[in-house]
């Protein structure tokens, strides 16, 4: 009996830590492609073991594996390093982060690609802008194309530009070609005056917001012509001076309509 009891405590002994040894456990969690955790899908994730699972779409993963075992990860040609299992610290949410070079970056469904928001340079703007419509800012009257239209060519002789010959009868095409290039300075200058006339100017220098920020920008917006005169410093001071006066004139013009006139006043002052 005493050697029955050491036998069965000696198989316990034996048996109880082999079943623990091969006792399997779940790990899950997700598996992100940057710091902003985007879902990364298509992952294959393995155990020493042998088992084998794979990501969804939202980065998410699910595997069996044993107590004594390893997982690690892999996408195309990136492995991971490999984790002993009793160094995870939550397996029901172990999360892994694969960097990723930018030809490698995907974008899992449901999800927007990243976008690279960068300020407007008013600079680099206006030359697209000119690069974009070089033909109508650069076009000339056929007039004054015409006498660049001759010249001497290699071999001595008269070189002559037809085109700019031809140009010369074209008068429907010549008058929309003004027009076009008209419109065109309208825009680069309207473009000028709001690189320079900003919401953010006004109400730093006159405290208005909303809507009479507004009203005043509205009524006392610089002519091109007068603000490429002006350095910054003279158009802070245009800024004061003209919202100042614009409120006052519009305080008083308050202040009139609200008198009351007798009848005999009313109609002299409509005659």
């Amino acid at each position: 009996m005493k050697l029955y009891g050491i036998l069965l405590i000696t198989i316990t002994g034996i048996v109880l830590p082999s079943l623990g040894l091969y006792a399997q456990k779940t790990i899950q969690g997700f598996v992100y492609q940057d710091k902003y955790r985007t879902p990364l899908d298509s992952v294959l994730v393995y155990t020493q073991s042998g088992n084998i699972s794979k990501t969804d779409s939202t980065g998410a993963y699910h595997i069996n594996i044993y107590a004594k075992d390893s997982i690690w990860f892999q996408f195309r040609d990136k492995i991971t390093h490999k984790y002993p299992v009793d160094t995870i610290r939550d397996p029901r949410n172990f999360e892994v982060q694969i960097y990723l070079p930018k030809y490698y970056v995907q974008t899992p469904k449901g999800y927007l690609p990243t976008v690279t928001v960068r300020s407007r340079n008013y600079y680099e703007d206006s030359t697209a802008f000119r690069e974009d419509y070089a033909k109508i800012f650069n076009y000339q009257k056929p007039g004054q194309a015409l006498g660049e239209s001759f010249g001497v060519g290699d071999n001595g002789g008269v070189a002559v530009d037809f085109d700019q010959i031809v140009n010369l009868f074209r008068f429907g095409y010549n008058k929309r070609q003004k027009v076009y290039q008209k419109f065109a300075l309208d825009v680069e200058q309207e473009k000028y005056i709001d690189h320079r006339f900003t919401k953010k100017l006004v109400e730093t220098i006159t405290g208005l917001y909303d809507q009479a920020r507004d009203e005043y920008m509205k009524a006392c917006r610089p002519a091109y012509n007068q603000l490429i005169m002006m350095n910054d410093a003279q158009l802070s001071e245009y800024i004061k001076k003209s919202s100042s006066t614009y409120f006052q004139k519009k305080s008083s013009d308050k202040y009139e309509q609200n008198i009351f006139l007798s009848p005999y006043e009313r109609k002299h002052q409509q005659d």
